[in-house]
């Protein structure tokens, strides 16, 4: 994963001239415990002005709308991205850029649930989302059950499918994708994940972190139950990797072998 420098588009479209602002640490040399740390640290220092949830909201959607390739200079994404920063000041835009460099920073350095966990510690579970998420090492757990028969999968398809209908922030996919990698497969090009959940922030939580993993993913804010959905985000690497083509051919591939056995 390249680091990303995230809201400068954003924040020219507000007119908003940030001060250059230090770092907390030099991401590239930090890990994963440090990574949280330091975020949570940033986190709580900034735009105390504003309720903890919103200014976490916030950040999430300015993030997923920065890795949404498809839609990140549309001028929808834009106006919507300006709104959000005009309600900061550039101090405070400049931490939201450190917090991301440090959740950039934490993925690189291996497979986690980042965002959930640091969700979890700010304890904003028990506020206005109402959502909980699973430890990793759960996930984990799971997961290894889930990868049992990977190797019969991979003879019936070229990929591996994963269906997570309440993805929260995308712990199980991440924890599943990690198992792959274990197993000496490669989740970029041998799994194709599609992910829904209810929560707007919650589905750009898994978009987040699953795009900046590199496993593609198609995910959908929506509801499972009856099958509505108000949005749908694909993951860089979905599009890097030609995914819509891949499945493309394969269907065609499996309508021929299905023509031609119900002609034999």
């Amino acid at each position: 994963m390249s680091q990303l420098s995230i809201f400068d588009a954003m924040s020219d479209a507000a007119g908003i001239q940030s001060r250059p602002a230090p770092a907390a640490v030099t991401p590239s040399m930090v890990t994963g415990e440090v990574a949280r740390r330091q975020f949570v640290s940033e986190f709580r220092h900034t735009a105390p002005y504003l309720r903890r949830w919103d200014v976490f909201s916030d950040f999430i959607t300015l993030a997923a709308s920065e890795l949404d390739i498809t839609r990140i200079r549309t001028p929808e994404n834009i106006e919507s991205s300006r709104k959000i920063c005009d309600r900061y000041q550039p101090a405070d835009l400049q931490k939201l850029k450190n917090l991301f460099c440090l959740l950039v920073a934490a993925l690189e350095g291996g497979f986690q649930d980042f965002l959930g966990s640091v969700f979890m510690e700010l304890e904003l579970g028990s506020g206005d989302m109402g959502q909980f998420f699973t430890p990793y090492s759960l996930s984990r757990l799971m997961a290894s059950v889930l990868t049992g028969d990977i190797e019969q999968q991979l003879k019936r398809c070229p990929w591996v499918t994963l269906d997570e209908p309440t993805s929260g922030a995308g712990g199980m996919v991440i924890a599943f994708a990690e198992a792959m990698l274990n197993a000496g497969y490669n989740p970029s090009t041998q799994l194709l994940v599609t992910t829904t959940d209810i929560d707007p922030v919650a589905a750009d939580m898994t978009f987040i972190q699953l795009s900046l993993l590199g496993i593609p993913a198609i995910v959908h804010t929506g509801n499972t139950l009856n099958m509505t959905v108000s949005r749908t985000r694909c993951t860089p690497v979905y599009w890097i990797e030609n995914w819509p083509d891949r499945i493309r051919s394969h269907e065609r591939i499996q309508a021929m072998r299905q023509f031609l056995a119900d002609i034999a």
